[in-house]
């Protein structure tokens, strides 16, 4: 049997509480935990970031003691499970994901999976934000290097003292287990928007909608990036926050406006 090491754990996710990738992390974190609870979004919620249902209540469904469908996003879980639902005994751990498809460079900005990691740490809790690569040509996603490699590398991090400011992004490549080079500690990539595009369309009543569509840009630009480094068959794991400070403009806007 393997060796708890915390005594709670939480799942969320923005792939929606039936998704593969949570399903497949509920398995990896019974190994870890004493106790495993789920409180992750009805539907899919990808792409939300870490939007919360300020001007609108959201809905909860209990399926068990320790699994609640939240009718909102990814971040709404996190607030419910940590200021009301758990607030009595909260989590050693959030845990984030896993994602279906990737969440590295510009693509964390836009990520529910990492929104709800975040809006926990920022309530104090530690948190990782799990995403698997899938393939772009509409394959079915190949979840085998999580299956095999997640549980060791989410012990490994919680070995570690880690700022309570600081959340790990994790990426596993598209790859089989036995294809994983091994890890990375990554920087988070540049926003590439060249793929955007928007798509449009009309419904049978012939009015007017739209498709966003983002394709990524494979083209290497630096091995010590996510992208880069999950393209290379490696586990990227990036430390993240929510401070966006660019400190050496932040310096010299300092010292050319507080001279006036």
């Amino acid at each position: 049997m393997s060796e708890k090491l915390v005594n709670r754990i939480l799942l969320v996710n923005d792939d929606g509480i039936d998704a593969p990738g949570i399903i497949l992390l509920k398995n990896i974190a019974r190994n870890i935990a004493h106790e495993v609870w789920v409180v992750a979004p009805v539907v899919d919620q990808s792409g939300v970031s870490c939007s919360v249902s300020l001007k609108s209540p959201f809905r909860v469904a209990k399926r068990s003691e320790q699994e609640y469908a939240v009718y909102g996003t990814p971040a709404d879980c996190s607030l419910f499970a940590l200021k009301y639902l758990m607030l009595d005994k909260l989590p050693d751990l959030v845990l984030s994901g896993i994602n279906n498809g990737s969440n590295v460079g510009f693509e964390t900005i836009l990520s529910g999976t990492v929104g709800g990691a975040i809006m926990a740490m920022t309530l104090g809790v530690p948190a990782m934000a799990l995403s698997q690569l899938s393939s772009e040509d509409n394959l079915p996603t190949n979840w085998d290097s999580s299956i095999h490699h997640a549980e060791s590398i989410i012990r490994k991090l919680l070995s570690l003292s880690t700022p309570k400011n600081i959340i790990y992004n994790i990426n596993f490549p598209a790859c089989d287990a036995k294809q994983v080079k091994g890890t990375k500690i990554t920087k988070q990539g540049d926003a590439d928007v060249s793929n955007f595009k928007i798509t449009p369309t009309k419904d049978p009543e012939g009015n007017d909608y739209f498709w966003f569509r983002a394709k990524r840009n494979q083209q290497i630009f630096d091995e010590n990036k996510e992208l880069d480094a999950t393209n290379s068959n490696y586990i990227a794991i990036t430390p993240i926050g929510y401070e966006r400070t660019h400190y050496p403009l932040y310096q010299t806007l300092q010292q050319k406006f507080d001279s006036n």
